[in-house]
């Protein structure tokens, strides 16, 4: 008896520490070079590439054609699609308005010094702008706008339950919840 519950005290040993493991993982990595490589490995499939040179090259030749024929017209467009791009100020708010909206108690939240909360903008190597936004409960969830388009997709990472930044299903247009 006494044997094999050594045998047994051994073996759950044994098991317990290569659960345990060597493999570290370094978790000090900006995360929005994380997402960024993500984003690229998810639009990096080959049909996908080939699909893209083909609608450049036919987009190339589109725009060389109108631009023979209306120069005027297309250099207006230009100046006009520029001066549509959001600032990261206007982004910014943007989020605000829209955490604000989903939670209308958060604006009270974060006038009040109870709670640690904040949102932070920078820009990522994708020419996106980032808007980091961290909630009383710790999560952070970060909002990728296009500046262009407005188009916003946001991913979560709950520090010390999630480990990675994770794409939320949550997909808006920013420019509906901008100020006019």
């Amino acid at each position: 008896m006494k044997k094999k519950m050594t045998l047994f005290a051994l073996c759950f040993m044994c098991v317990s520490l290569m659960a345990c493991g060597t493999q570290t993982t370094n978790t000090s990595v900006k995360q929005t070079e994380t997402s960024t490589t993500t984003a690229a490995e998810q639009t990096s499939k080959p049909t996908e590439a080939a699909q893209q040179e083909t609608t450049e090259a036919a987009t190339q030749e589109q725009t060389e054609t109108v631009q023979t024929e209306m120069p005027e017209e297309t250099s207006a467009e230009q100046r006009e699609s520029v001066s549509e791009a959001i600032s990261e100020d206007q982004a910014l708010d943007a989020i605000k308005n829209y955490c604000f909206t989903n939670n209308p108690e958060l604006k009270n939240m974060a006038s009040s010094d109870e709670y640690t909360i904040y949102w932070n903008v920078t820009s990522n190597t994708a020419n996106e702008i980032v808007v980091l936004y961290r909630s009383y409960t710790g999560a952070e969830t970060r909002y990728y706008i296009d500046p262009v388009s407005g188009e916003t997709y946001s991913t979560e990472l709950v520090p010390g339950i999630i480990d990675e930044e994770q794409r939320t299903e949550e997909s808006f247009n920013v420019k509906d919840y901008m100020a006019e």
